[in-house]
């Protein structure tokens, strides 16, 4: 048993000697196991061991009893513990998740925090765990990357049980005289992967494949080898397509086979999501089909992701809503407007001199009506531009001008009814800025405090 784990460490290059690892260890015979073996591993790799054991005080005295008993396998392999106790049942309905998702999340908050940059996560999923994993994902609907199981190591995890059966764990705690305590949950069907487990596994094995445990690692070793291939490939063809940050030009993706350019999709939402399993096959299409629509086309998917269809171009970003703003301002009053980043003044007189100047522009006093409105944009508000010989639309402007479309509604205008003197950072109306012919001045200032 220690020689196959050595084995899955060597073929996958888990460790490293002088390696800091945190253990995460439940009470359970698997993490048990893993706990035992690192310790018969500390020296020849040289590792600093800590156990991280989370009490999710669910099981009253159980859980308390679980706890004592990882401090006890501390003292008895001489390292570190910590213990991080949360109410899981209280996070959980506080942020609408299961009591699985909440107490995963929470584990590898904990395993990370201790971890540090440097330190590796040891977790104990066997073989057994990536057969009901594949399966689940595969009832729920998935592709090559979800059939490719668990991964042996992935970030700073490390899972050097993950080639050991449920069966071998067992025996080895047996014969290793190791105590473990059994969580009464995992014998309740309630649970989809406890049904799994419990009920369609032993069927399988009982009726279809006895094998079927090992069966499916072999599947998702070769599953997982392709979707490292496609990564690759999609990562060059993303690198091609991409014209500037998350912008990927529509004529080169459609280039591509539809396996590359769904996978090139999920790429734009890399920076955005650390958890790409939330987005669909169906979320990816809606995406993809903007290659196929009109510019200003938006798709809306999870956690407050989009795609933008833009020009020739689709734009992935984070949903961002903006809300509508409208300040009237006065003459000779100097106001922060957070939307500006500064201090905002309308006067007829000149800037003092030893004002902090970020920006000023003079309009003709004469052609304006007070009260100026500063605000977000408005349907149907437009500026005039003399090269064109008369007035253009804010959306179109913003359109020609390659503005995202989340970025649109927060650029301040200043505005006279629907007639739009100056767009921040962008243009000034050419009917009202001041020209040789002014003779009463309106200046606008920025400045800082």
């Amino acid at each position: 048993m220690l020689t196959k784990v050595k084995n899955t460490i060597e073929k996958f290059n888990m460790l490293e000697k002088g390696d800091s690892v945190v253990i995460g260890v439940s009470g359970g015979a698997d993490s048990v196991c893993l706990a035992h073996i690192m310790d018969c591993l500390k020296e020849e790799y040289a590792l600093h061991i800590i156990l991280v054991h989370i009490n999710h005080n669910i099981r009253g005295e159980d859980a308390d009893r679980d706890e004592a008993y990882v401090m006890s396998l501390g003292e008895k392999y001489d390292c570190d513990v910590k213990i991080f106790s949360y109410d899981v049942e209280k996070i959980a309905k506080e942020k609408g998740l299961t009591l699985e998702e909440a107490g995963r999340e929470l584990r590898y908050e904990a395993f990370y925090k201790t971890a540090g940059e440097k330190g590796k996560i040891a977790v104990a999923h066997n073989i057994n765990d990536n057969c009901e994993t594949m399966l689940m994902r595969f009832f729920r609907g998935t592709g090559i990357k979800g059939l490719g199981g668990i991964n042996p190591i992935r970030d700073k995890i490390i899972r050097p049980l993950i080639e050991i059966s449920r069966a071998e764990i067992e025996d080895y705690c047996a014969e290793n005289h190791l105590e473990y305590y059994t969580d009464y949950t995992n014998n309740i069907d309630i649970y989809t992967r406890n049904k799994i487990r419990l009920k369609l596994i032993p069927f399988i094995e009982r009726e279809l494949n006895p094998n079927i445990v090992n069966t499916l690692y072999r599947t998702s070793e070769i599953m997982a080898a392709e979707d490292r291939y496609l990564s690759e490939a999609a990562q060059r063809a993303y690198d091609a397509c991409e014209v500037s940050p998350k912008r990927i030009d529509v004529e080169r993706l459609k280039t591509y086979d539809p396996v590359i350019q769904r996978r090139i999709i999920r790429l734009g939402f890399v920076d955005f999501s650390a958890d790409l399993h939330d987005i669909s096959y169906s979320n990816v299409e809606s995406a993809l089909s903007l290659a196929y629509k009109e510019s200003g086309r938006t798709i809306e998917l999870p956690h407050g992701l989009r795609a933008v269809r833009e020009q020739d171009t689709i734009y992935f970003c984070r949903s961002k809503t903006t809300e509508p703003f409208a300040y009237e301002i006065n003459m000779d009053e100097k106001k922060y407007y957070k939307e500006l980043g500064a201090y905002l003044l309308l006067t007829d007189k000149k800037c003092e001199k030893n004002a902090k100047l970020l920006y000023t522009i003079s309009f003709d006093y004469d052609k304006i009506v007070l009260p100026l409105t500063l605000r977000s944009r408005l349907a149907g508000d437009k500026i005039y531009i003399a090269g064109i010989g008369g007035s253009k639309s804010l959306k179109k402007l913003f359109i020609d001008s390659r503005i995202p479309m989340v970025e649109r509604d927060s650029i301040p205008v200043l505005a006279m009814g629907s007639d739009i003197l100056w767009i921040s950072n962008m243009k000034t109306s050419d009917r009202y800025k001041a020209d040789d012919t002014t003779v009463n001045y309106l200046h606008m200032y920025l400045l800082e405090e």
